[in-house]
């Protein structure tokens, strides 16, 4: 099949980073507050451990009703000899101010605290960051320095007391995830009980690991295809499989593939997801006719989806436009549609603008707290909106996120193949 090559101007895969352009909402945490309190009311040293017991036992963060409809979120560390530590929480840790991201230390008690007034509809992963030297003074006019951000990255940790660790990619280090009363439910994430399974086989095409999935059951034919980019986030804790299952099982989607490609090393992966023709081409010609001969799946491009995040996203909405004939729906979840940066960057979006109305079906959404795509995004919207094209919209309260996009991925799906098509 022909794929349009349209090649991007010459760019960065780097994406830009401009201060986060509104302070965070620091408070006092009332139970802290409490602690504090009986400190100084000359309690014991076993106020501190009853603090930690109490900790462990409702979890962390901890999450108390701010009495104005808001919440106020405590996130805790324990550590007797840390010099600073650095709360790493997904869109509100910005590091190039990093005094709302450093947590306070409860004086003579090994408490590390930081509390945001937070809406009841937030989610977020995030990590903490103990320090043994304390980090050199920034403000928002210090020149980015990505290699330090990096290393304080590394030194970030899983919170032990959080109860909803999340991998981001198998093996990796777990994330921690927060998820406020009033944020949208997740209902498809969870294996459940008494549903069939699919099955998930890896295999190898033209170089490139790709996760098949198929559904459980026999004598299938013409299945809808999604083909789901950085398929190695979504093999563990991204929980592909369990939320395809269940969203089959309840009637939500027809009986459907995946073939979830690897995105492998960060070279290939730059490569690849930076609008490459060769890649376009890949995924429309070489994966689908060899999934083609192998199992039941259909040619319609309406029932045939492209689907990514962040550079996947911005790849997904990239291959619909070279090969709308081939891929006839694109989910798009934080495309990164700065890209290629500079004067060129929104390329895409311009492309889009200037072309004739393809026959795609769209789902795109974006976290509302991304403020350096948020607004990239809408522009985006508003283009396929004013072209005519059948578009599904969403933000979220949350970040550039997996622990959000888990959620939207499966929404994005009953949006694309779980209704007749206009």
């Amino acid at each position: 099949m022909a794929v349009l090559t349209i090649r991007p101007p010459a760019g960065t895969a780097v994406p830009p980073h401009t201060p986060r352009p509104y302070p965070l909402e620091v408070v006092p945490s009332p139970r802290v507050r409490a602690l504090a309190a009986a400190l100084a009311g000359a309690a014991g040293p076993g106020a501190v451990e009853a603090f930690w017991v109490e900790a462990a036992r409702r979890g962390t963060p901890l999450v108390e009703d701010d009495g104005g409809g808001g919440y106020v979120v405590t996130f805790l560390w324990r550590d007797p000899g840390a010099a600073a530590v650095v709360l790493h929480a997904n869109r509100l840790t910005d590091f190039r101010d990093l005094a709302q991201s450093l947590m306070r230390r409860l004086p003579g008690t090994d408490v590390w605290h930081l509390s945001y007034r937070m809406p009841g509809t937030w989610r977020a992963s995030y990590r903490i960051g103990p320090l043994a030297e304390p980090l050199p003074p920034a403000g928002p006019d210090t020149p980015p320095d990505r290699a330090a951000w990096r290393a304080l990255r590394a030194a970030a940790r899983t919170d032990p007391l959080n109860r909803s660790p999340l991998r981001e990619r198998p093996g990796g280090p777990a994330l921690s995830v927060v998820a406020l009363p009033d944020a949208p439910a997740q209902p498809w994430l969870a294996r459940r009980p008494g549903v069939p399974r699919g099955t998930v086989t890896v295999h190898e095409v033209r170089g490139r690991v790709v996760r098949a999935y198929l559904p459980p059951g026999d004598g299938h034919r013409e299945l809808p295809v999604v083909v789901l980019l950085d398929g190695e986030v979504w093999s563990g804790d991204g929980g592909l499989a369990s939320t395809m299952d269940n969203l089959v099982h309840g009637g939500r989607v027809p009986p459907s593939a995946v073939l979830a490609v690897d995105s492998g090393d960060v070279p290939t992966r730059t490569r690849d997801l930076g609008c490459d023709p060769g890649f376009a081409a890949f995924l429309a010609g070489d994966l689908l006719t060899w999934a083609g001969a192998r199992w039941p799946l259909t040619r319609d491009p309406g029932r045939t989806v492209v689907a990514g995040q962040s550079l996947g996203g911005l790849t997904a909405a990239y291959t619909a436009l070279c090969a709308a004939e081939r891929f006839g729906a694109a989910l798009c979840q934080s495309p990164s549609l700065w890209f290629p940066g500079g004067e060129a960057a929104e390329w895409l979006t311009g492309r889009y603008a200037a072309a004739p109305r393809l026959p795609v079906r769209w789902y795109l959404e974006v976290g509302a707290r991304e403020w350096d795509l948020v607004a990239p995004v809408r522009r985006f919207r508003d283009v396929l909106s004013g072209r005519g094209y059948p578009l599904s919209y969403a933000e979220y309260d949350g970040g550039h996120d997996i622990a959000c996009w888990r959620g939207g991925l499966a929404e994005g799906l009953i949006a694309l193949l779980g209704r007749a098509r206009p």
